[in-house]
């Protein structure tokens, strides 16, 4: 665990919906997201067919040009509602569930990244997640 990595707004987005579910506390530990979304994560790579070592190199800005890893982020964002059926992904639910102690880096964040698009949704949930890790590279923890 990176000791300055902060809760992204997509962890927060995950976190609420664990909350909402399964009635635990929000928790800003990277380790702790990663255990409570870890089911959505292996079926993600295991739809996407790309690995765990990808994903955790986005983490340090490795960012391959692998439709795999396009398609893991696309899942993800599927499995959790952050992307509508059209490809949008819903920026304004992304901000709102932001705890307040992160409010300000995860709406630079967030706000940053808006624009980014594309027609297909694993390219553009892949350029989102990027351009993510771009606005705030500490901050950045792949879901």
């Amino acid at each position: 665990m990176r000791a300055a990595a902060v809760c992204m707004s997509l962890i927060c987005l995950l976190t609420l919906q664990f909350v909402l579910v399964h009635g635990g506390t929000i928790s800003s530990d990277p380790d702790d997201f990663r255990r409570m979304t870890s089911v959505h994560r292996k079926k993600c790579i295991a739809e996407s067919k790309t690995t765990l070592e990808a994903i955790e190199g986005t983490e340090y800005g490795e960012f391959p040009e692998d439709e795999n890893l396009k398609c893991y982020f696309k899942c993800v964002l599927e499995k959790f509602n952050m992307i509508d059926k059209n490809g949008k992904i819903r920026y304004n639910i992304l901000k709102q569930v932001i705890p307040n102690v992160y409010k300000e880096i995860g709406n630079e964040m967030v706000d940053s990244c808006k624009d980014v698009d594309a027609e297909d949704k694993c390219e553009k949930t892949f350029m989102f997640m990027k351009c993510m890790y771009n606005v705030n590279p500490i901050a950045f923890i792949a879901p």
